[in-house]
């Protein structure tokens, strides 16, 4: 098991060194405050089974959230599909829901272009071309200077970015990743990661598909005869064992959001750049999230900005805040002892 640690390092003039967790779980901050933005499933076309690829090499996949995504701290992603310009393909194109995505290696600057400091690979396609589909896309987002976590070569990542140490990991709900279900897996990583980091940012895969599956249920997953995972449970793990921020993605639709020990979690921000995939209803809703933190971690103020997906060409901005309403909704109805108050513009407040 290995960490990806120093990847990609900013160096700042302020030393972090100074502010892990001392034995009763308090800080030293080196910050007052600490901007995220977070996002779900990002793919940015792919080569398989037939080419579907951006127009314009993808240039403005981005345009209308790239100085959302650069104007904050830090900026975290999940990254659906393979980074990689030949491979061997695992799945049969013949089986249903037998997708498979490949990104051209080149696609990575896109990433970097936009401002993406980090991404999570636990997902169910990041073994779709088999282990040289994943240590590619390990080396590609590495070499571009992005930190990438979520599987057995990659567990953990920590970055310098100006003078705050950044910790990243990732947990899926299948083999080839590490899986929300393994919770001692999870207890060992994060409580490791948390002494290494000054802020520790958890994402995570989990959840059934589709917009029958927007609700976050109590208990297990199973979503065409697959465990994908307890996600409150984890949630609630992750933060309990030192996470500062949780995020979700995987049911490709948004759900609600929870203020839980004054940490907030995300269940799921949905897709947001999923070139040539279906985008109807709420599975084109492509919100980005950004949240502000203390420098203990603890939730201060957010906003959810609402895009859609019209098709090939990346999210677009909605003036109507769909995303943002939809959250909202699915925070009141699925959270009990609702602690955040969401307003129509995507604003988000501690009640």
């Amino acid at each position: 098991m290995t960490a990806c640690s120093g990847i990609g390092t900013q160096q700042g003039s302020q030393s972090a060194s100074d502010s892990t967790a001392d034995s009763t779980g308090s800080r030293n901050r080196i910050v007052d405050t600490i901007t995220l933005a977070m996002t779900g499933d990002i793919m940015l076309g792919s080569k398989y089974p037939k080419p579907c690829l951006p127009p314009n090499e993808g240039k403005e996949i981005f345009i209308d959230c790239d100085s959302i995504i650069r104007s904050v701290d830090v900026a975290c992603g999940n990254l659906e599909g393979v980074l990689a310009d030949t491979g061997r393909l695992r799945k049969s194109l013949n089986g249903k829901l037998a997708f498979s995505f490949m990104m051209p290696t080149k696609s990575v600057q896109l990433l970097v272009d936009a401002g993406f400091d980090f991404m999570g690979i636990a997902n169910n396609h990041i073994f779709d071309f088999w282990e040289e589909g994943t240590l590619s896309t390990i080396k590609t987002l590495r070499n571009a200077g992005i930190g990438v976590a979520g599987t057995k070569e990659c567990e953990t990542c920590v970055r310098d970015i100006k003078g705050v140490k950044y910790g990243f990991c990732a947990f899926g709900h299948e083999v080839y990743s590490l899986k929300t279900q393994d919770t001692t897996t999870v207890r060992r990583i994060i409580e490791k990661l948390r002494q290494e980091c000054d802020i520790l940012i958890v994402c995570f895969h989990g959840g059934g598909e589709g917009t029958a599956m927007r609700h976050v249920p109590y208990g297990t997953e199973i979503f065409h005869g697959w465990d994908r995972g307890d996600v409150r449970q984890f949630a609630h793990l992750a933060v309990d064992c030192g996470a500062d921020i949780v995020y979700g993605h995987g049911p490709h639709v948004p759900r609600a959001m929870e203020l839980y020990n004054d940490h907030l979690i995300a269940y799921s921000l949905g897709n947001f750049a999923t070139i040539g995939m279906g985008v109807a209803a709420q599975v084109g809703y492509a919100p980005l999230l950004v949240a502000r933190i203390d420098g203990n971690g603890k939730f201060v103020d957010g906003k959810i900005h609402s895009f859609r997906q019209p098709g090939r060409i990346g999210p677009r901005r909605d003036p109507n805040n769909l995303a943002a309403k939809d959250i909202k909704t699915l925070t009141q109805e699925d959270i009990k002892d609702n602690k955040l108050n969401i307003a129509d513009d995507g604003t988000i407040i501690r009640k």
